[in-house]
């Protein structure tokens, strides 16, 4: 497709521009983004060779405006890439998630698309930007490939991997990016409101780069994470450094189980709204995110500490927040704002973030 990246407002450019730190990064180095878009999900994994991007949500216009901008400023340092996304993984079709698609694989290349194909129930108006991109593909105006996984296709316990879902061979360090749960066809004995949830049906992506390791569990919840975990209980494929926290940090997708499994993660990242953004009907304030309760299990097994604390807002019920001191390296976008983390094939992580002051109490 061609490329053409729209005008924004210069304000909105210099607030998500990454910094100009060289053209590429070494064969030893990835970074991952994780992307302030107001209450939603937008990462990208920059390696050395391509760049991957898991989810391309927002919670209004204006935060598809700032992702925009934010991969145009990334695009212009990484000339060498082309404006190309080799593979966009939508973890679900929930509007968070999709908010920013159509403008991203208008604005970009963007080679693949892989997402779990289902549709409708609620929340369906996510499913708008998969929607035009299927018409796109059948009018060939869209020259890249959409392809749907469901849990069918994960026949090991090394989950998912194909040349969509993993698509950059890099030199050095070849990063593996696997899939280890998507959309069920079968109840395998939820009720039936969590099985019409797309939620319980998110892609949920492994990266490995050498000896670091990522963990996106998209918005799954307690039942999918019980059979999630059921399905990994003789493989390491959960055990991962960085956990990028299921639901915006909501109170039913991080359990006590699944953080066995992850076995004491360095880093938890929580992409989530400012609370203090009470607009539109999805915002953080609304909902509570993330949840003190969940707060406090990540900081009960997160290895590291932040470099300077920070008092944060956490929520102990919807639109009901309190202010802690956080010491621990637990990072969100609503306190934070963009969150890259620099990792190394030795397993070495850099955490860069760009709002340093204290955000306001809600």
């Amino acid at each position: 497709m061609a490329t053409r990246w729209p005008a924004v407002l210069a304000a909105a450019l210099a607030a998500a521009a990454p910094p100009a730190v060289g053209q590429a990064i070494p064969d030893s180095t990835m970074v991952a983004h994780f992307i302030d878009v107001g209450q939603g999900a937008a990462a990208l994994l920059e390696f050395s060779c391509g760049a991957v991007m898991i989810d391309a949500g927002g919670q209004d216009a204006e935060d598809v405006d700032r992702l925009v901008a934010y991969l145009g400023e990334f695009f212009r340092r990484r000339t060498d890439l082309d404006s190309t996304i080799a593979t966009l993984l939508i973890s679900h079709n929930h509007v968070d998630h999709t908010l920013g698609l159509r403008r991203v694989v208008e604005t970009f290349r963007v080679e693949r698309v892989v997402e779990h194909g289902r549709r409708g129930g609620r929340g369906d108006r996510g499913d708008a930007g998969l929607v035009w991109l299927a018409a796109e593909l059948a009018a060939g105006r869209y020259r890249g490939s959409v392809t749907d996984i469901d849990d069918e296709d994960i026949t090991s316990d090394a989950g998912l991997v194909t040349a969509e879902v993993d698509p950059v061979d890099c030199a050095g360090t070849n990063p593996a990016i696997a899939v280890l749960s998507a959309d069920l066809a079968e109840n395998p004995g939820w009720t039936k409101k969590d099985f019409k949830d797309k939620n319980n049906h998110s892609l949920v992506v492994r990266v490995d780069f050498g000896r670091a390791s990522f963990l996106f569990t998209g918005d799954l919840e307690a039942p999918a994470i019980e059979t999630m975990l059921e399905y990994y209980a003789d493989s390491p494929m959960l055990d991962a450094d960085v956990y990028h926290v299921g639901h915006h940090g909501s109170d039913n997708a991080t359990t006590w189980e699944l953080l066995d499994a992850i076995a004491e993660p360095e880093i938890a990242v929580v992409s989530v709204g400012e609370c203090t953004r009470d607009v539109g009907q999805f915002n953080a304030f609304q909902f509570g995110h993330p949840r003190a309760e969940v707060v406090d299990m990540l900081r009960a097994v997160i290895r590291r500490r932040r470099s300077t604390p920070k008092r944060v807002p956490v929520a102990d019920g919807q639109r009901d927040f309190r202010t802690v001191t956080m010491r621990d390296a637990v990072y969100a976008t609503g306190w934070d704002g963009t969150i890259r983390i620099e990792a190394t094939a030795g397993g070495r992580y850099v955490v860069r973030i760009v709002k340093q002051e204290t955000p306001a109490a809600c």
